[in-house]
């Protein structure tokens, strides 16, 4: 990546979180920063950052906790169960990896490619996939989308991305599990990386560590993996 983007990763998620434009300029090395939020707990690693965000109580129980177990799932969780509302309160809802880019995709594919933008064949595409890989890519959320077509015009990917902090293209790909490991996912999401960064943004790329297979594609369209994102959602106080 070039010498500005970090910078611009570091700007939209200081946004994200809800710090100031400049907190990881001068945040020292391995310092963690925290953020007051009553409704959910989350872990953020960028780099050599670390930020903690949740209600008051957590933050104050948390002071001795070192990094690794606040990274962890299981031991947010843990942390984060042990609140007011009592055992129970709390749910993990998920782990992710966080990866960037500012590189052009290559692929052979991409001037012979036939790509489309219709409600139904976005449909068409989710129905054949599982409602989790519908859910957390949110295809159809996406402010733009690339429905990439068959020589019979039959939708067989889809990628896109959401626009983050005006600086940041969140992409995700969709491909069906009967048509997988033919490219495809490759293919389309190159298309919607190009497209991001010649709109200006850097693309970011945000999976569960479990999802082994999404790991892999990032990796197929030049992501590199600089951080983690731990999240827990607590209960209504």
């Amino acid at each position: 990546m070039e010498d500005g983007t970090r910078a611009i990763v570091e700007l939209a998620w200081a946004r994200e979180l809800g710090l100031l434009d400049d907190a990881f300029t001068f945040a020292e090395p391995g310092e963690r920063l925290t953020r007051t939020r009553t409704e959910l707990a989350m872990f953020v690693s960028l780099w050599e950052h670390r930020v903690l965000v949740g209600p008051g109580w957590l933050l104050e129980r948390a002071a001795d906790v070192d990094d690794l177990t606040l990274g962890s799932g299981p031991g947010l969780l843990r942390l984060a169960g042990e609140g007011p509302e009592g055992p129970g309160s709390a749910r993990l809802l998920g782990e992710a990896v966080l990866a960037f880019t500012d590189a052009y995709a290559d692929h052979p594919g991409l001037d012979a490619a036939v790509v489309a933008d219709e409600e139904g064949l976005l449909a068409d595409l989710q129905r054949e996939c599982p409602p989790d890989d519908v859910t957390e890519v949110g295809l159809a959320g996406m402010e733009q989308r690339f429905v990439l077509l068959d020589d019979r015009e039959a939708p067989v990917a889809g990628a896109g991305y959401a626009e983050r902090q005006g600086i940041l293209a969140h992409l995700g790909v969709l491909t069906p599990p009967a048509l997988r490991h033919e490219g495809h996912g490759t293919l389309v999401g190159a298309l919607a990386l190009n497209d991001a960064l010649d709109a200006g943004l850097v693309a970011e790329w945000r999976c569960r560590e479990t999802n082994l297979a999404s790991l892999a594609l990032g990796r197929r369209l030049g992501f590199e993996p600089v951080g983690r994102q731990t999240t827990v959602l607590l209960a209504p106080a």
